[in-house]
């Protein structure tokens, strides 16, 4: 390997590091827990066209759902990924789906940046995944409310006027009309000289009012809300609210937001917003919250967000919020769901991960297949398309379902047709060192769906290099009996026996058999280059792509060095001090680091470029064993036979 082999440095505009490998074959490694694939479908919720990192299928499913009928493969083969210790960068693709809001007008927020820039800022309420699982939410806003019911006609009330009912003060919490108005029953209410009797009243316990039709009460929730510190302080009251969503398929409260504030600038004794809508759109996992809406109550009372100041209260004109209350009519809906993507929107998803300076991706995953193999065809280039445009990271692709399993109601396909069919789509894949191809389709269960499943094992083969390099490093060979086996497989849809995997390898394709007393295994450990050469093998590639990604690291702390001879020594030291550590570690058999006058000469140096030149030896996986076993008559001398 070399930097800047073959490149115009004058071509870089801005300052950069340009590496370039050169073929000339015709520590140390990134621990396997840092080990990163990149895959794109749809999903049940999460945000979307957007990298996710995961780290475990519980993440998967807490972020993104468990599988659904139309995603289930792709699903699977991420799942089947993580189980090997590597992690996801996820993207879910951008399709047909809208998140539900409580008015129905359902819009699209992709996620919380999306939001944060003013999509979905119009409506009060919104699911904050997008689909069907929306249309379950119920948001409930509870405010300290009235404690009963009272009536006396033409009363001519207001928010925070007494009322008495010859015993006790009560204070008029908010008017319902000409007749009506609800009371906090014993509520030490301003004495403004305008005190009512009223005719009558019917008790209205708080901790037992209804959420709806849930069956849920607000007791349920928490305690009653009240007046803060930071409003008490600044002579206001009754700012609290609870905020609380409930999955009405279940009737359960899924998330609880308590005591927040109706200010706009409130704070926690701690300093931290307690504004009801930065507490909501910050923490909670199902919505977002734009407004509160109209408060239940005449315009007498404050208004919620505002800031404190803005209300004018002081110790002689204290100022009472107005009663919001979202106990009724409070459910989500409108929201969509479409598992359905295209070759075209697929690959507008994958197109997430080709920025190499925002992104780290070691490994891209294909997924399962689509509907048909042309549009699965698509989807492989794509995929192949990520790695071959970013060359720090390999590309897993595996069969078309139909190459080896019959639809629905036809014959099964015969081993030769398998076979052919395997081929005859791998051929539209191009030559490269940066693809991985596999035969593998397995039969695996899907508990999530109680159901079997055909998938591509591009997932499996990908973290069979997770594993490998957990055990031991990078350039170890993922493949063969000690570390080549591939788990969760009730059976393989086609098990190519010697001369089937012949024809395969020749094809750049590593078949995936189950020999007798082994399971399957990984028996081939070829990368998709077409042409002979050290890069046609995994460990290879990857041998190259770690040093690569170290020789970057190194050079940029070069950039805007003095390239003299201390800053070319100290690079060469440190190169060469990682080189060593690999070829102890069996990477490389010898390697030389030329980085000094020689290639860093006057006219270099003159047009700013800085050139270091790797040149290694890399070690080879042993593909083809041949044992020759000689009998001898009992007198021979084995020097007479083998000279030695």
């Amino acid at each position: 390997m070399e930097f800047i082999e073959g490149i115009n440095m004058a071509s870089q505009v801005s300052p950069g590091i340009v590496i370039k490998e050169r073929d000339l074959s015709n520590a140390v490694v990134t621990g396997a827990s840092a080990i990163r694939a990149a895959i794109a479908s749809t999903f049940r919720k999460g945000p979307v066209g957007k990298i996710v990192n995961i780290g475990s299928e519980r993440e998967l499913i807490d972020t993104f759902g468990t599988p659904a009928e139309a995603n289930a493969a792709d699903w699977l083969v991420a799942s089947e990924f993580l189980r090997y210790g590597g992690q996801l960068g996820v993207v879910r693709a951008a399709t047909g789906v809208l998140n539900a809001t409580l008015d129905g007008t359902a819009v699209l927020i992709g996620d919380k940046d999306a939001f944060d820039a003013g999509v979905g800022a119009s409506e009060q309420f919104a699911a904050r995944d997008a689909g069907t699982d929306g249309n379950n939410l119920r948001v409930v806003v509870v405010d300290h409310g009235p404690t009963k019911k009272a009536t006396k006609n033409g009363h001519g009330l207001s928010v925070g006027d007494a009322l008495s009912d010859g015993v006790t003060t009560h204070e008029v919490y908010s008017v319902i009309d000409a007749n009506n108005v609800t009371i906090i029953e014993g509520a030490n209410a301003a004495a403004d000289g305008n005190s009512f009797t009223f005719a009558s009243y019917t008790a209205s316990d708080w901790n037992a009012q209804a959420i709806g039709s849930t069956g849920l009460t607000y007791k349920s929730i928490a305690p009653r809300p009240g007046t803060s510190a930071f409003a008490s302080e600044r002579y206001l009251s009754n700012d609290e609210v609870h905020v609380a969503v409930v999955d009405e398929s279940t009737n359960t409260i899924v998330e609880r937001i308590t005591y927040v504030s109706k200010i706009s600038d409130g704070k926690t004794p701690e300093g931290a917003s307690s504004y009801w809508k930065d507490a909501v759109n910050e923490t909670s996992s199902y919505i977002y919250g734009a407004t509160l809406g109209a408060n239940q109550s005449t315009v007498e009372g404050e208004n919620p967000g505002s800031d404190a100041a803005s209300y004018g209260a002081t110790s002689g004109s204290p100022k009472k919020f107005a009663a919001v209350l979202l106990t009724a009519g409070g459910s989500l809906s409108g929201g969509t769901d479409d598992y359905a993507y295209t070759a075209g929107e697929i690959a507008t998803a994958y197109d997430e991960f080709l920025d190499t300076e925002q992104t780290t991706v070691d490994f891209v995953l294909m997924g399962g297949s689509m509907g048909n193999e042309t549009d699965t065809k698509a989807k492989a280039g794509s995929v192949a398309a990520v790695a071959n445009s970013r060359k720090d990271c390999v590309a897993f692709i595996s069969p078309f379902n139909g190459n080896q399993v019959a639809t629905s109601g036809g014959a099964a396909l015969s081993a030769t047709d398998q076979l052919n069919n395997t081929v005859d789509y791998f051929n539209t894949i191009g030559s490269s060192s940066y693809v991985v191809l596999d035969s593998g389709i397995k039969y695996t269960y899907d508990r999530f769906n109680d159901k079997y499943r055909y998938i591509g094992c591009n997932g499996d083969v990908a973290g069979l290099c997770v594993s490998t390099s957990a055990v031991l490093d990078d350039w170890f060979s993922p493949a063969g009996l000690n570390r080549g086996g591939v788990q969760n497989v009730v059976k393989l849809a086609f098990n190519p026996n010697k001369a089937q995997r012949d024809e395969l390898y020749t094809n750049r394709i590593n078949p995936i058999v189950s020999l007798p007393g082994t399971g399957p295994v990984l028996f081939g450990d070829k990368t998709g280059l077409a042409s002979p050469s050290a890069f046609d093998r995994i460990n290879v590639r990857r041998l190259f792509l770690n040093v690569e990604k170290r020789a970057r690291g190194l050079a940029e702390g070069v950039l805007f060095e003095q390239n003299d001879t201390t800053t070319r020594s100290n690079f060469n030291a440190s190169i060469s001090s990682y080189l060593a550590e690999v070829q102890a570690r069996r990477g490389l058999t010898d390697f030389l680091v030329v980085c000094d006058e020689s290639n860093n000469t006057p006219e270099v140096i003159d047009r700013n470029e800085f050139v270091a030149e790797l040149f290694l030896k890399p070690t080879r996986s042993i593909n083809y064993v041949t044992v020759t076993v000689t009998a001898t008559r009992t007198g021979v001398s084995f020097s007479e036979v083998v000279g030695r």
